[in-house]
């Protein structure tokens, strides 16, 4: 996808999610400084300046406003392509090394090593009840059902064993209740499972009943010249 402004850039790139952004520096409504700095507010989406001015001081301004790499026109494709794999390949590889760790300043998961913090206090957690927290908590404010609760939290888990989960959330629950994070941010779902609900987040009216995660991430590149 490309885009001709600043402005619509911006507006693609909060809609879309893409996995990589060209940026150019000149813009017909903006410049691709400015255009980063509001981009980086709210997304840590990769970003490769491609554009024909080549001042110095330009760059330092482009990778000091926080972009990944930073090219000068003419250039052939095939080194754009080898930057933007580059960019790409550490961005993931940072990705995958931050996925075991969840953190949303009250509560703290380890799910390599099956510990969990409340407030930088230890929670006692079995490995069950860690599993099922995991579970909940990386999904917040999204209804996960009985049967994906009882494949997160057992190995080989009979799918008629409700009983199993019922017991693991009460438990979870009177955990909870020693920590600011409270037992009531599990929210009960009647006929259908629990969702975790951050005390440090307004509650939804009517929260969705989805069964799966969203699928997160980006899903293309976006190019504004």
């Amino acid at each position: 996808m490309a885009e001709g402004t600043g402005r619509a850039g911006l507006r693609s790139a909060y809609l879309q999610r893409p996995d990589l952004v060209l940026l150019g520096v000149i813009l017909p409504d903006t410049d691709g400084f400015e255009v980063l700095r509001r981009l980086r507010t709210v997304s840590d989406v990769p970003v490769i300046f491609l554009t024909a001015r080549n001042d110095s001081v330009d760059t330092v301004v482009g990778l000091t406003s926080g972009a990944d790499d930073y090219t000068t026109k003419p250039c052939q494709p095939r080194e754009i392509i080898a930057r933007i794999e580059r960019v790409l390949h550490r961005y993931r590889a940072t990705e995958r090394r931050h996925d075991d760790i969840y953190d949303d300043g009250l509560l703290r998961l380890d799910s390599e090593q099956h510990q969990a913090w409340a407030a930088g206090s230890l929670l006692p957690l079995s490995t069950t009840e860690f599993r099922v927290l995991d579970h909940l908590v990386r999904r917040a404010d999204t209804v996960q059902h009985f049967t994906t609760l009882l494949q997160a939290g057992w190995d080989n888990p009979a799918p008629s064993a409700r009983d199993r989960i019922k017991f693991t959330i009460s438990r979870l629950r009177s955990k909870l209740d020693t920590t600011p994070a409270g037992g009531a941010s599990i929210v009960s779902v009647r006929g259908i499972g629990y969702l975790y609900r951050s005390p440090t987040t307004p509650p939804n009216p009517t929260p969705s009943p989805q069964y799966a995660p969203t699928p997160a991430g980006y899903s293309h590149t976006l190019h504004t010249p």
